[in-house]
């Protein structure tokens, strides 16, 4: 006679499952009462901008010690240097131009990021250069903190983002650890299927057409723009994992239960962005 499988050799719950699931409840509601009430109900986008700049200033506390860099004093001088550079940016420089530079810098590195993803044991080397990673991670966290700052002040607009990346990240752990079993890059990170990686790569185009029939702000001309937006989600969560895969880490920090570090959850948003 066949045996009966339990239900726990049937699906396969992770122990961070239940962690992750009460820090989502707990810090969505959150984020979309901050992010409403700042902008819709006090206009106060400076308040938003403190947000931002204190969840940046722990995401490049975390890339110092991707980076390798153990001093406090080091890292607070690295991190408030950087903050500083996106508070001038923002508030003191009129120079329109310049912010899409930093922004078009940020992507570059992203971009980049792709690429290391994809050729991960030949750059591997590289994604442990401090000279670069250092530079690199400024350059990422101020530009997407001046992207998401120029993101429509209604508010809308940013949950949307927000909303997008989550979906990516989510349904590719959900479907991933419930049904994945074929391995996306186990050089990168062993965790990660491609079943969970099409999950989310779906569940991130789908999120995108519910917002675009509710907002309404997308042309149809640059829908084709919807896959790449989503895959630069993906590839940087996938971009991370290499980073604390060179640095034989498993979470940027821990601060998050079940997600990790600020890095770990937000790494997506950040390349979605931009």
């Amino acid at each position: 006679m066949r045996k009966k499988l339990s239900p726990e050799r049937l699906i396969k719950i992770p122990k961070s499952f239940l962690p992750r699931l009460i820090t989502v409840l707990i810090v969505a509601p959150l984020a979309l009462l901050a992010i409403l009430y700042l902008t819709r109900e006090l206009r106060l986008w400076s308040w938003l901008f403190a947000i931002y700049c204190g969840v940046f200033f722990a995401i490049l506390w975390e890339w110092c010690d991707i980076a390798r860099i153990n001093a406090v004093w080091a890292k607070c001088l690295y991190a408030g240097l950087f903050i500083l550079i996106a508070v001038v940016l923002t508030y003191y420089v009129d120079e329109v131009k310049l912010d899409d530079y930093v922004v078009g810098a940020a992507l570059v590195v992203w971009t980049f990021g792709i690429v290391a993803v994809l050729f991960f044991k030949s750059l591997r080397r590289v994604l442990s250069n401090r000279t670069l990673l250092l530079p690199a991670g400024g350059i990422v966290a101020v530009g997407s903190i001046l992207a998401f700052s120029k993101i429509d002040a209604s508010g809308y607009a940013l949950i949307a983002v927000i909303a997008v990346a989550g979906a990516t990240d989510s349904l590719a752990y959900l479907i991933g650890n419930f049904f994945g079993t074929r391995k996306l890059h186990s050089d990168v990170s062993p965790s990660k299927t491609w079943e969970g990686t099409i999950g989310g790569f779906v569940g991130g185009l789908s999120c995108l057409f519910v917002f675009d029939q509710i907002l309404n702000w997308i042309e149809f001309q640059t829908v084709w723009l919807w896959p790449i937006v989503v895959l630069y989600a993906i590839f940087g969560d996938l971009f991370e994992s290499a980073l604390k895969r060179t640095a034989g880490m498993k979470d940027s920090g821990n601060l998050l239960p079940g997600h990790g570090g600020f890095l770990d959850r937000l790494d997506s948003h950040m390349a979605l962005s931009v």
